[in-house]
């Protein structure tokens, strides 16, 4: 079976210590819920654009510096 083209994205998450939840896409930009493997805790990135329109160092750099707890 093929792999998706979205899941090197998806090991950029896993590599950060997190697993990703959902994903949410729009026209314009994608909303990623993932969960810290340490806690427990869920976590919510909104992305400005689509991960297949940026590289994985970018996407790994908008995670972290966006990445806010889910209330």
């Amino acid at each position: 079976m093929a792999r998706s083209k979205y899941t090197k994205y998806r090991d950029v998450i896993e590599r950060m210590g997190f697993r990703q939840l959902d994903v949410f896409r729009y026209q314009d930009r994608e909303i990623i819920r993932m969960q810290r493997l340490t806690d427990g805790k869920v976590f919510i990135v909104e992305l400005p654009k689509k991960r297949d329109e940026m590289s994985l160092e970018e996407f790994e750099k908008i995670v972290k510096e966006r990445m806010r707890p889910l209330q």
